[in-house]
C-alpha cells in the first residue's frame, strides 16, 4: 500500500495567508492491490490447513456416495435390454461411463464446494458486516479469493486422496485425448467462480431476510441435483434439458465432466467454456450490483 504525497501544501492565491496541509487521496497500486488478495488465497489455505484431517474422512464419505451411486446404475444397466449393437446405453452412456461420470462429479465437487453463502449470512447477522465495511478491500473479492485457497487446500488434500482411492477401485479410465484433462481441470476452475459468485449472491439474501438458514438448506439439497451431480441431465426429459441450458448450474459440474467423457468434440469444446466463462464474469458483476444495492441496509448501532 503507498499513499501518494501523504502530506501536501496547499496553494493559495494570497501569499499572506497561512499554508494548509491537506491529505492527498489515499491510492494503492496494482501489484500491491494484487499482492493483497493473493495474501487472502494463502491465509486461507492455511487457515483450512491447521483442519486438514477433518478432510481425511471426507474421503470415506465420497467413497460411500460414489460405491452407492455405482451399485444403483449396475443393477439398472443389467435390467434393461440391449440395444440393436449388443450395447446397453442409457442417457447416451455406457455404464462405464456412467461410473466415471459419476466418479468425476464427486471428485470435481471435492475441489470447487465452498460456504461462502454461510459465512456471508453470519457476518450480516452477528453485525460483523459493519466492520468488514470499513476496511480497505473489496469484500466480494476477498471472499473470492478466500474461496480460492480454500479449493486449493481441497485440491491438494481432498481431490487428490479421493482420486487415489476411487480410480483404482472402479477402474476409472481417462479420456482418449491427454488434452481434455488439462480442458477439464481449466472448466472446474470456471465452475469454482461460477459456484461461489452464485454463493454470494445467494448470501446477499441475508440483508433483507436476515435469517436465511432455510434458504442454505434448501440450496445444499438442491444445488447437487441442479449442477448434475447425482443425475445427468441428459436422464431427464427435453424440456428439461432446454431450460438448463439457459441457467448457471451446467457449468458447474456437468460442463467439465461431459468434457472429461469426451462428449463435447471440436467446436463445442470451445463453446461450452465461453459459456462458463460468461456466466463467471456475468454472475460476478450481478454479485457486485447486488452487494451495493444490499449494503445500503446496513445500519450500526452501539459505540
Amino acid at each position: 500500500m503507498t499513499r501518494t504525497g501523504a502530506m501536501t501544501r496547499a496553494a493559495t492565491t494570497d501569499p499572506a495567508a497561512p499554508a494548509v496541509d491537506r491529505l492527498a487521496p489515499w491510492f494503492r497500486s496494482l501489484p500491491a492491490t494484487v499482492g493483497l488478495y493473493l495474501s487472502f488465497v494463502r491465509l486461507s489455505f492455511l487457515k483450512f490447513l491447521a483442519y486438514r484431517l477433518r478432510y481425511y474422512t471426507g474421503v470415506v464419505s465420497y467413497t460411500i456416495f460414489i460405491s452407492g451411486h455405482y451399485y444403483i446404475y449396475s443393477a439398472l444397466f443389467s435390467s434393461s435390454a440391449p440395444g440393436p449393437d449388443g450395447s446397453i446405453s442409457i442417457g447416451g452412456l455406457s455404464l462405464h461411463e456412467m461410473v466415471t461420470y459419476v466418479a468425476v462429479s464427486w471428485i470435481g465437487r471435492s475441489f470447487y464446494f465452498n460456504n461462502i453463502a454461510r459465512e456471508l449470512s453470519r457476518m450480516v447477522t452477528e453485525g460483523e458486516i459493519a466492520m468488514q465495511l470499513i476496511k480497505p478491500f473489496d469484500l466480494q473479492t476477498v471472499m473470492l479469493s478466500e474461496a480460492v485457497g480454500e479449493s486449493c487446500f481441497r485440491l491438494l488434500m481432498f481431490t487428490l486422496p479421493i482420486m487415489v482411492v476411487i480410480v483404482p477401485l472402479f477402474h476409472l479410465q481417462g479420456p482418449a485425448d491427454p488434452a481434455l484433462y488439462a480442458w477439464t481441470f481449466l472448466s472446474f476452475c470456471l465452475g469454482l467462480v461460477i459456484y461461489s459468485q452464485w454463493n454470494f449472491l445467494i448470501g446477499c439474501l441475508a440483508f433483507y431476510l436476515k435469517n436465511i438458514q432455510g434458504v442454505l438448506r434448501a440450496q445444499m439439497v438442491s444445488m447437487d441435483f441442479l449442477t448434475g451431480v447425482l443425475i445427468p441431465f441428459t436422464l431427464f426429459p427435453h424440456w428439461f434439458q432446454t431450460a438448463v441450458k439457459w441457467l448457471p448450474f451446467q457449468g458447474i459440474s456437468y460442463i467439465p465432466v461431459t468434457i472429461f467423457l469426451g462428449k463435447r468434440p471440436g467446436t463445442e469444446l470451445y463453446h461450452a467454456v465461453g459459456l462458463q466463462l460468461a456466466w463467471a464474469v456475468g454472475l460476478f458483476i450481478l454479485a457486485r450490483l447486488v452487494y451495493r444495492i444490499s449494503v445500503r441496509r446496513v445500519v450500526a448501532q452501539g459505540g
